[in-house]
């Protein structure tokens, strides 16, 4: 049997609306397997049992048809494409009738990570040669496979120093479809719509990344961009481009995976033509093409995301490097898109922070949490469905609090059912966030502090404040503050005054629109901290393009009274004393940095809801059963300060827990704006319900 983790999503909002009924939320789904094996009668009961909203399992693109033609040395027996989505049609059909929709998983441009496949005619370059179905697929779009590859990352072409002909370092030995090329897109439709006709109700697509191409197609989408974007002079000024119509390019580039060397303006620009193209292509064939088939098709990416990795714990996911740059930062799919195109159509945000949150390393304060990952994501998302996938395979518990603390899905792959304990632990979850699930949608998250989310500089080419927001995001976290990221991007859409301070790491990027933003909610009495980047850190790390060497502004530009706070990224205790010395009656909790303190306003049922999520267990503990090894160590008591609009009149509050046989109610003292309470101890997660 595959290896099949069970996940619970909760607190999701609507996803966007279905044709065949109301819209739903994606309050449950489980996620199977990467492969192309089918579930076991075994896992699909326990499937209909736990009646997930969407099981995403199965893979539904050239890694099924590559199995019609294995290697020579495969010890595995061809596979029928046909016969295999007759099997999987069942299994859809299945799932339906306990109303579970099925998720296939798709590659978009990775073809093959065995190159000798090509060589060899094996796998799906053998089965595109040589077994293509006309009757499933329709006419086989080209005569020769390669018309449909990128051609830069062709094996015969790289040399042995995985150098591409165009000087750019090449990252994989994949073989990739090209994003850019018109019949690599009607092989994915042939695909995709095989699936759909065979049951499958929609996909999440993998590796969402393309390497280098030189070919015609990329030529020409690359000089019209450039055509619609810079005038002559700019082109010539930015890019040494005389004449674009002649001008033939080394190539084009979606990835920079090199930590010590700064892509230049003209490979920047590469990028970002690549990541939108790559967004396009997304549009192309799955949101316009696969809801021309079926209208309520869900679809959605697995992206990556590795803007905070604190203390540094890739483990080999990325690239060495000793501290956060560029390079991690364009390790996002959806780097360079437009915030009014980013997730545009998508059912689910799903992002991946490489697995470097797993563990805990208590004695230097690592607590392992995704926060930071989960309010960015969950301001980009405005509204829709996210989740973080941690591959937290560790603690079960912990896991599923952060999740329901945060609003988003538990971890997406990694929840352990397989022991009994384990199940018992899940289900216990389970049975908690259902049962009061009323207490987690329609929420908004409450917050005192925004913390500006440099989004601008990095698309600019510049990470160097990257490592600034992180800081001050951590000693928020251990400070145990009420906040929430603000893309600096939707700076001028958002209501900045539910915020009594913003944190700004990055003001000379700005739009004007932005800093008017940021001017409006001064002047209304809002505070201001600058955590100016250090001219070190900003050599190091970014000033790379001509953006943002042009944006460059000093502390003039900033609204009067604004505090300029120095070494924010090293200095904690100034950032802290900075924050407390501008407002002494901040909302917050007092325990241990090991238990965090989340907070959520139900305008129309005129409550608050407080979310208290314990890290601390035994490192290292022995047990037969995950939930075992977890051994979490039960907290003290959490008094709470909340600071309370004028007018608020509290009644009741209330203590619940997954862990507590009943909720319990807790004794309060308000005055004029503050409300004081404790709440009791608790294993890994609470929820305080303050009722007006």
């Amino acid at each position: 049997m595959a290896v099949v983790r069970a996940v619970f999503v909760a607190a999701m909002l609507a996803t966007a609306s279905y044709a065949q009924g109301p819209a739903r939320p994606v309050r449950f789904m489980l996620h199977g397997n990467m492969s192309h094996e089918l579930p076991t009668e075994e896992y699909l009961r326990f499937v209909e049992e736990a009646k997930p909203d969407i099981l995403i399992m199965g893979v539904f693109d050239q890694r099924l048809y590559s199995l019609a033609s294995p290697s020579a040395n495969s010890k595995k027996p061809p596979l029928d494409p046909v016969e295999h989505l007759v099997r999987w049609k069942g299994v859809a059909e299945r799932l339906q009738r306990s109303g579970i929709r099925l998720i296939g998983q798709m590659e978009m441009f990775v073809v093959s990570d065995q190159p000798k496949e090509l060589a060899d005619g094996t796998g799906w370059f053998g089965f595109y040669d040589k077994q293509w179905n006309e009757k499933l697929l329709g006419k086989r779009p080209t005569k020769s496979l390669r018309d449909l590859l990128a051609h830069s990352v062709l094996p015969e072409r790289l040399k042995e120093d995985k150098t591409a002909l165009c000087g750019c370092r090449v990252n994989t030995k994949a073989i990739l479809g090209c994003v850019n090329n018109p019949h690599w897109a009607e092989v994915q439709k042939r695909m995709m719509s095989a699936a759909i006709a065979h049951g499958v109700d929609g996909f999440m697509t993998n590796r969402n990344f393309f390497e280098h191409c030189d070919c015609s197609y990329c030529q020409e989408h690359f000089r019209r961009w450039l055509a619609e974007r810079f005038r002559a002079d700019e082109l010539k000024s930015r890019f040494g481009i005389a004449n674009l119509p002649t001008h033939r390019f080394a190539c084009v580039t979606g990835n920079n995976r090199t930590h010590d060397i700064l892509p230049d303006a003209l490979h920047l620009e590469k990028m970002r033509f690549i990541k939108n193209r790559v967004r396009d292509f997304f549009e192309q064939v799955y949101v316009q093409h696969g809801r021309g088939i079926r209208k309520d098709l869900f679809v959605s990416q697995w992206n990556h995301m590795a803007y905070f990795d604190e203390l540094h714990l890739d483990k080999g996911h990325l690239p060495p490097s000793t501290r956060t740059n560029l390079a991690h930062a364009l390790a996002d799919e959806r780097w360079g898109v437009p915030a009014k195109l980013w997730g545009k159509g998508e059912n689910l945000l799903w992002y991946c922070n490489w697995g470097t949150t797993q563990n805990t390393i208590l004695a230097k304060e690592y607590a392992g949490d995704t926060v930071l990952y989960g309010l960015y994501l969950r301001a980009m998302a405005r509204g829709k469905p996210y989740v973080i996938n941690k591959y937290d395979f560790y603690r079960p518990r912990v896991m599923m609090a952060e999740a329901a603390a945060l609003g988003y899905a538990t971890n997406a792959i990694a929840t352990p059912w397989q022991h009994a304990d384990d199940r018992e632990v899940v289900l216990q979850y389970f049975r908690f966030l259902r049962k009061h699930e009323d207490f987690y949608v329609g929420s908004d998250r409450h917050a005192e502090i925004g913390l500006v989310f440099p989004r601008r500089a990095i698309e600019a080419g510049d990470a160097s404040p990257l490592e600034y927001t992180e800081a001050c995001g951590r000693s928020l976290i251990r400070e145990q503050l009420l906040f929430d990221m603000v893309p600096d991007e939707l700076l001028s859409a958002t209501d900045l005054s539910r915020f009594r301070m913003l944190v700004v790491a990055a003001p000379e990027y700005l739009s004007k629109e932005e800093r008017a933003a940021i001017e409006r909610y001064a002047q209304a009495g809002g505070i201001v901290l600058w955590t100016q980047v250090s001219a070190e850190d900003r050599a190091r790390a970014g000033a790379s393009s001509p953006d943002a060497k042009r944006w460059l502004i000093d502390s003039q530009a900033l609204p009067k009274g604004t505090r300029r706070i120095e070494n924010a990224r090293t200095d904690r205790a100034a950032f802290v004393a900075a924050v407390n010395g501008s407002m002494r009656t901040w909302s917050r909790a007092e325990a241990p940095w090991t238990v965090q303190i989340h907070a959520y306003r139900q305008a129309k049922v005129k409550r608050w809801v407080i979310h208290l999520v314990n890290y601390n267990h035994q490192e290292n503990a022995k047990g037969q059963s995950v939930s075992a090894r977890e051994a979490p160590i039960v907290t003290g008591q959490t008094p709470i300060r909340m600071q309370l609009p004028t007018g608020a009149h509290v009644k009741r509050i209330r203590f619940l827990s997954p862990d507590a046989e009943a909720e319990s109610v807790l004794d309060f003292q308000q005055t004029s704006q503050a409300l004081r309470f404790t709440a009791p101890a608790f294993l890994a997660y609470g929820i305080c319900v303050i009722e007006e």
